[in-house]
């Protein structure tokens, strides 16, 4: 399958079923050949815009007054993507935003197929610390003029992707999903089978952890270290959260921590002349020891959190 469409959202509050942009950018036979983007007003109930969304895309009420609904939007969407997959970075979040969307506005959830690139660059470039679409673009060398514009955010995912299908040698995303045991997600009956990897020894949830939390979600069994405070939420209430994901806090970065996020840290709280946390600078030699740690900053942190409790 040559054919995809990438695929981006942008919200206008912490709801999200709260579309207030779309970004599409078609590929065929290995390049870009159509894009499209749109302002989005949100359903009704899920129309206000909160000052965190708006200061993260800059988009207001004003700029959606007159904009296409989500059923005309979603007509646009299927049309564009004329039945190809769609591909996304951090796809449980935008395929989330679809979803809530539909269902905020009484509509039934297209059937379809998508892949994340979040999930599938971690096994392609196994060795960067972190996979935020903004510093993996930067490592492959691809132009990412405003992160956080629907219509650069779907270009720059397409733009991954299309780097992971040429390492491979393919023009096939069923094949490049295939190589690196990558389960392509899905909708269908309204019934949502995420985007995984499939290769590994199946996670079990921490001992201290809920057993019965999904273990699709991307916290399930991992071990999480928090750095730096997180705006709006107190690291018990992170470690709660995560808890009922299946994951566990851990009070400082050792080998057994999966995954280390980056809170905001103010310079007094810093070492003399240091630049990154303790903790920051541990997760980095774990890393070049050859251990899996990944990093990642608290507003990535945020968007998979808002995908796993969805």
């Amino acid at each position: 399958m040559s054919g995809w469409v990438a695929i981006d959202f942008e919200t206008a509050n912490c709801l999200r079923g709260s579309p207030c942009s779309v970004g599409l950018v078609k590929v065929k036979g290995g390049r870009i050949v159509e894009e499209w983007s749109s302002f989005i007003k949100p359903p009704d109930g899920y129309d206000h815009f909160e000052a965190r969304n708006v200061a993260i895309h800059g988009i207001t009420a004003d700029d959606v007054r007159g904009a296409p609904g989500w059923r005309e939007t979603l007509e646009g969407i299927v049309q564009f993507a004329g039945g190809t997959p769609l591909v996304a970075h951090n796809a449980a979040f935008d395929m989330g935003v679809l979803a809530d969307a539909c269902w905020a506005s009484g509509l039934a959830v297209p059937d379809l197929r998508f892949a994340c690139t979040l999930v599938l660059a971690r096994r392609v470039w196994n060795g960067l610390l972190s996979y935020k679409l903004p510093v993996l673009a930067d490592a492959l060398g691809i132009e990412l003029a405003r992160h956080h514009d629907a219509g650069d955010d779907a270009r720059a995912a397409a733009q991954v992707m299309l780097a992971a299908l040429r390492r491979q040698g393919t023009d096939s995303l069923d094949h490049l999903l295939a190589v690196h045991k990558v389960r392509m997600g899905s909708f269908q009956g309204g019934v949502r089978q995420g985007c995984a990897y499939r290769g590994g020894a199946p996670r079990a949830p921490s001992p201290d952890a809920d057993p019965d939390a999904d273990p699709d979600n991307p916290f399930y069994g991992l071990t999480v270290c928090f750095t730096g405070s997180l705006p709006g939420m107190t690291r018990a209430e992170a470690a709660e959260r995560i808890a009922a994901l299946g994951a566990r806090k851990a009070g400082d970065v050792t080998g057994s921590v999966d995954l280390l996020v980056l809170g905001g840290v103010q310079p007094h709280q810093l070492a003399p002349g240091a630049t990154k946390t303790g903790k920051h600078l541990k997760a980095q030699k774990l890393r070049d020891a050859g251990h899996d740690i990944t990093v990642i900053d608290h507003e990535e942190f945020f968007e998979l959190l808002a995908a796993a409790e969805g």
